[in-house]
């Protein structure tokens, strides 16, 4: 029998460890499972009210209190524990899952518990995002492999974001909402079971390491004292804040422009899916530094053209592309950014930075959708996406704009800024 491929051979690195692939198997589906649910939630309460400002409200409550609880957790999340608390919060999830579908099918399903049920999936996410990514982390026996693990992990995520609504969108208005919440119970105890099956070993701490330099404290340091660090760390929250607030607006933008909100659901966030699976190709192959090095700082503005489409687009094949745009820029900045920062920190604050990454990258999304809503609300679908292009093209102007100013030159180079 051959030997496995060596890391720098295989296109995906990541894909050589049995565990790791076993992981990313259940991880995928999950996901997916979950963003159904979290869509179909959307969808229901627009069928409900018609009110973009009670999506925001929703969307808030599905991302907001996760914020909190990641922090909370970050500080007692350590490899020894993360598989333990990973089973309960996936045992959960799976509880609520099929609470909805025996709602759906009694018919009992109203606002007020779509809304608990969205709150409760906030907190569930807060606790479950943190303690996977550190198990992932202490089940990759090979540390050359680190980022590679890190960027399949981030992709397989950013993927589920978007083909899970795309699914759910297609599936609403001939199946129901039965059927999508059934789909997540499924695929969670699909995850819940190769969660089991992992085999964890937790390695002693470095010799000499001091207790104060991990958590949330090393990894803020860390951030700030690294050149990398203490640029993308920002550049992903305003990403995050202006092209991950399109959730709330695509609804909107389907039935008010489109005239079909289910329909057109499904079909842009399948474009965005597309553009994600693009990227994830890119980053999870053994090219990954390079095509950092190369692309990671001018594809951030590629969200800023394809928001500015979205904000005067009425025909269907510019604003496919658009929201492909959106997930691709959405995929590599965030997984590029997130397998950076992992593979330069030191060992003993990855959960601390696990917690700021998902603040930056998740963090944001809460108040996006309040905002998405209330512009929504207020204003037409197109002033939404123009104001949130508008927003996105400063951040990126005064983030860059500094680190050029700096510099004394405009640099397109990631390793040089």
């Amino acid at each position: 029998m051959s030997a496995a491929p060596s890391p720098d051979r295989a296109w995906f690195p990541a894909l050589i460890e049995p565990q790791v692939r076993k992981y990313l198997l259940g991880q995928a589906l999950s996901m997916l499972g979950a963003w159904t649910l979290d869509i179909t939630l959307n969808l229901l309460v627009w069928q409900l009210t018609g009110s973009p400002a009670t999506l925001g409200l929703l969307n808030f409550l599905l991302y907001g209190p996760g914020v909190l609880v990641t922090l909370g957790l970050s500080s007692r999340l350590t490899a020894a524990n993360a598989r333990r608390i990973t089973v309960r919060v996936l045992g959960a999830a799976l509880a609520l899952a099929l609470v909805l579908v025996l709602a759906a099918a009694m018919q009992w399903l109203s606002l007020p518990l779509l809304l608990g049920a969205a709150a409760l999936r906030g907190v569930l996410g807060g606790m479950e995002v943190p303690s996977r990514q550190m198990l992932l982390l202490n089940i990759c026996a090979d540390p050359s492999r680190l980022g590679n693990v890190v960027a399949m992990n981030t992709v397989v995520f950013l993927l589920a974001r978007s083909a899970g609504p795309g699914l759910a969108g297609l599936m609403f208005a001939p199946l129901g909402p039965v059927w999508a919440f059934a789909l997540a119970a499924l695929t969670l105890g699909f995850m819940l079971r190769c969660v089991l099956q992992l085999q964890v070993e937790v390695a002693a701490p470095p010799a000499g390491t001091h207790p104060g330099t991990g958590g949330l404290r090393g990894a803020w340091a860390f951030v700030r004292g690294d050149s990398f660090g203490s640029l993308f760390m920002p550049v992903v929250a305003c990403v995050a804040f202006c092209v991950g607030a399109y959730q709330t607006l695509v609804p909107v933008l389907a039935s008010r422009v489109f005239g079909d909100a289910s329909f057109w659901t499904g079909w842009f966030y399948a474009a965005a899916c597309v553009g994600a699976l693009v990227a994830a190709l890119l980053l999870s192959s053994r090219h990954m530094d390079a095509l950092l090095q190369r692309m990671l700082l001018a594809v951030a503005w590629c969200g800023v053209l394809a928001l500015a489409v979205l904000a005067v687009s009425s025909h269907p094949l510019p604003t496919l592309l658009s929201f492909a745009l959106l997930g691709f820029c959405t995929s590599f900045v965030g997984t590029g950014t997130n397998a950076t920062l992992q593979r330069r920190v030191p060992p003993q604050a990855r959960g601390g930075l696990i917690a700021l990454f998902l603040l930056a990258f998740i963090g944001p999304m809460p108040l996006a959708q309040l905002v998405a809503g209330a512009l929504a609300q207020w204003l037409s679908v197109g002033s939404a996406f123009a104001l949130l292009a508008g927003t996105l093209l400063a951040g990126l102007l005064i983030l860059f704009g500094a680190r050029w100013h700096q510099l004394g030159r405009i640099e397109l180079d990631i390793t040089k800024l």
